[in-house]
């Protein structure tokens, strides 16, 4: 058996150079890596070409973002004959055992989405918490504070209502048969993933974390809304209006459009959503004038 990873890319090459590293290192050797290069300019192409010729480079627009760049690594997997289809992003890095474990898992559970435990590079934090959605009250994500799905020492697998993101998530091709690609016209960007695993979850199909394997998050070159404390005013107006933002409204109001349960009153969510990440904001502000004085 062979596992296709998808790894969408823009520029960033150290950073890929870094995530193929670890792939390298995997003690599961039937691997077929397709990167989707979708405008980089840093050399990223002949980085590939020089570093990891086996790795298939897939060229693709710049204006594909990671919806429609991860749709055509997934195309290409497909079209190759691919049973599984490792998703993942360059700003991930794979344990040594994180492909054999989920494949492991998937083989008993032939059907199911398993995605390892994630854990924030930085910090060492295991940020793979229980928790689900509260679309109602604009929650598209509901996380428990100190409710992870980690045990030390544990390798069962543990049911998710919602696998968070494709960071090492293994899904087998015939989810993308019954549920379809991402969805890269209302979700270019932020929330396709999202949407996405909402999408298998109200058609049924399982979803579990491996606790026997973790996956390191650089989060620092996530969303420019993610560091509060270190935002500016303008760069909190600006994650309002920038696609590289996942409070973006545009992208907002179109997962909320998606799923709200009550569809006609679906901005209620997104001013929801709005009004609890403003008063986020002006209490880290507020945080940060105390801690300087």
């Amino acid at each position: 058996m062979r596992v296709h990873v998808v790894i969408p890319v823009f520029n960033r090459w150290n950073q890929t150079r870094k995530c193929l590293a670890h792939l390298n290192d995997s003690s599961f050797k039937s691997l077929q890596i397709i990167v989707v290069d979708h405008g980089s300019t840093d050399g990223t192409a002949a980085g590939l070409k020089n570093e990891y010729p086996d790795v298939l480079r897939v060229s693709g627009s710049r204006d594909l973002w990671w919806s429609g760049a991860t749709n055509l690594g997934v195309r290409t997997a497909l079209k190759r004959g691919a049973s599984h289809i490792m998703l993942l992003n360059n700003d991930c890095y794979v344990s040594p055992n994180t492909v054999e474990v989920l494949i492991s898992h998937s083989g008993k559970h032939t059907n199911a989405i398993i995605a390892p435990v994630h854990r924030n590079l930085q910090s060492g934090e295991i940020i793979t918490k229980r928790g689900g959605t509260l679309f109602l009250l604009g929650f598209p994500t509901l996380q428990l504070p100190g409710k992870s799905l980690y045990k030390p020492g544990t390798t069962d697998l543990r049911p998710t209502p919602l696998v968070m993101g494709g960071r090492g998530t293994l899904l087998p091709a015939k989810v993308f048969e019954k549920i379809g690609l991402f969805n890269d016209v209302d979700l270019p960007h932020y929330w396709s993933d999202h949407d996405f695993f909402l999408r298998c979850k109200k058609s049924g199909i399982a979803q579990y974390i491996a606790q026997g394997t973790v996956v390191d998050i650089d989060e620092s070159t996530t969303s420019t809304a993610s560091q509060l404390r270190d935002m500016t005013l303008p760069e909190f107006f600006e994650s309002f209006r920038n696609r590289r933002s996942h409070r973006n409204v545009k992208d907002l109001s179109s997962l909320f459009r998606l799923h709200y349960p009550i569809p006609f009153l679906y901005p209620v969510g997104v001013f929801l959503n709005m009004a609890r990440y403003t008063l986020a904001f002006l209490w880290a502000r507020i945080r940060n004038l105390f801690v300087r004085h």
